[in-house]
């Protein structure tokens, strides 16, 4: 049986990746070749798809 496919896009994810509960937007704009902008629209989608409400929560292993 194979694994349920991931809600986000592949760009998501990329941006997901690059973004760590504490690194700037303009370093994550950096490293992803986006504007700051794009990177906070990215990851208002990414917060609504995966359900959650915080930019922390996005990362439950890092607040363990």
């Amino acid at each position: 049986m194979s694994a349920a496919p991931s809600p986000l896009t592949d760009r998501e994810t990329e941006v997901l990746a690059a973004a760590g509960p504490d690194t700037p937007i303009r370093d994550v704009a950096r490293a992803v070749f986006l504007s700051p902008g794009t990177v906070r629209n990215y990851l208002s989608a990414i917060t609504a798809k995966l359900g959650t409400t915080t930019r922390a929560d996005r990362f439950p292993a890092s607040t363990e």
